[in-house]
């Protein structure tokens, strides 16, 4: 890594200021050349002008210069703030380059640190996930793993692990030092202690998951019954068409929108009923569609009128083993819906109107708890698991299992030797094998540029 890299930290658009990153071997050159610094002082602000190639200047800039060591990268770096015009921008990166630095590629910065050893892999995913978060509580996993929280628990787990190897690699070479039956049986007791905490990382990932995608919610249900309404009203937009004419939605209209702790797509459908009209037959065919992927169902009844059929004869097939809430709507007016004895008696309702402002954020209320009501309460998330970790996690269980069924059996005992090798080296694919270049060059290829 021996090229002086340089890319734009910031968006680049029209904006008060703009961060132009440099790292490398030439940023003690750009100091004095470009800035006209050529002794400067170490994480310290310098108002100076930035002067171009052909000794022009370019912005009056703030400079910040960081050693080789106790940078991000590791390397000798140097941030510009100069005023946010792209022109401005692109004039100094251009003058950079022309000077030898090279445009960094998705992700080169955070690579370098990694290399350098300033961050293991898993704080390297947590910087992409901290700039990816679509919430608040993504954000806050996303700040634990870099934390390194992580890294700890992979490091405590590999520690334990490599213990119990010595000890069987010990008796393997010594034979007449024999194991024991007390030690065999601890050897066995901490590798089952490991493989519960690897069940408990692999689950985490599963439930973390959710504050990391944006989840689906649909609108079903007869037509008229105000599922429009309700749309606009949770997003705030008039995006769904209203009418009194039956079958106004003939396809679903979509809006992503934040709830605070999960982010979630939310979907307006056609109204589901029988019809002979082939446009509104393929928009309730979508629908059904929809349904199929959704995390959570919003099933809207008219309340001030008689339970629609529909539901049983054909809206309950679709919604049956999903995740469901009866949204019993227009709770302004007088009650005429009779549900007892129906499919959706034992859903979780809630009745609204849009006239009630509480109501619908009674509705989103519910909504963000049914979407959450798998996850474990707040307090306990101290880290999450992304998909690529809870692979790793999963195989090295498998291997830790296999070795103990080698320990019990005395005559295969030797066989858990390569079993513990490589789920150590499974976890150590979580923190970071940096002989994997394929493995590296796909997840740092995912970054933004300048980061």
């Amino acid at each position: 890594m021996t090229e002086t890299i340089v890319a734009l930290a910031t968006p680049n658009s029209q904006s008060a200021l703009g961060i132009i990153r440099v790292s490398g071997r030439m940023v003690l050159e750009l100091c004095e050349k470009s800035c006209g610094l050529p002794y400067p002082t170490p994480r310290r602000a310098h108002l100076t002008k930035y002067t171009s190639l052909e000794q022009n200047i370019l912005d009056q800039v703030i400079m910040v210069y960081y050693e080789k060591g106790r940078s991000f990268t590791g390397e000798n770096c140097m941030e510009l703030t100069c005023h946010g015009n792209p022109i401005v921008l692109e004039e100094i990166l251009n003058d950079l380059i022309n000077r030898g630095c090279r445009l960094a590629n998705p992700g080169e910065f955070t690579y370098r640190a990694f290399q350098n050893g300033k961050i293991d892999l898993t704080q390297a995913e947590a910087i992409a996930d901290l700039i990816g978060a679509k919430n608040k509580k993504a954000l806050t996993l996303a700040n634990k793993n870099l934390e390194g929280n992580l890294s700890k628990k992979i490091e405590e787990l590999q520690t334990t692990i490599l213990k119990q190897h010595s000890d069987i690699e010990a008796f393997i070479d010594f034979p007449e030092d024999d194991l024991g039956e007390e030690k065999t049986k601890q050897i066995i007791t901490n590798l089952q202690e490991i493989c519960l905490e690897l069940s408990r990382l692999i689950e985490v990932g599963k439930k973390t998951a959710i504050f990391n995608r944006k989840l689906r919610v649909v609108l079903v249900g007869p037509p008229n019954a105000g599922k429009s309404s309700i749309f606009n009203k949770i997003i705030g937009l008039d995006r769904a068409i209203i009418d009194q004419e039956p079958g106004t939605t003939r396809d679903f209209i979509d809006y992503n929108i934040n709830l605070g702790k999960v982010n979630i797509q939310l979907y307006d459908t056609a109204g589901i009923r029988e019809t002979n009209q082939e446009i509104e037959r393929q928009g309730i065919d979508r629908t059904y569609e929809l349904i199929k992927d959704a995390d959570l169902i919003l099933v809207v009844v008219d309340r001030s009128l008689p339970y629609p059929s529909i539901i049983d004869h054909g809206i309950k097939n679709g919604i049956k083993n999903k995740n469901s809430i009866l949204v019993l709507n227009k709770s302004d007016l007088q009650n005429k819906i009779n549900i007892t004895g129906s499919y959706l008696e034992k859903v979780p309702k809630t009745e609204i109107s849009i006239t009630k402002e509480k109501s619908i954020q009674d509705l989103t209320n519910q909504i963000t708890s049914c979407l959450l009501e798998d996850s474990l309460v707040d307090n306990e998330f101290n880290l999450s698991v992304n998909l690529r970790q809870s692979n790793a996690l999963s195989k090295a269980l498998i291997y830790i299992q296999n070795a103990i069924q080698n320990i019990k059996t005395e005559e295969t005992i030797e066989f858990a030797i390569p079993d513990l090798k490589e789920s150590i080296s499974l976890l150590g694919e979580i923190v970071g094998n940096k002989d994997n270049e394929d493995m590296l060059d796909l997840l740092f290829s995912n970054f933004c540029i300048g980061k």
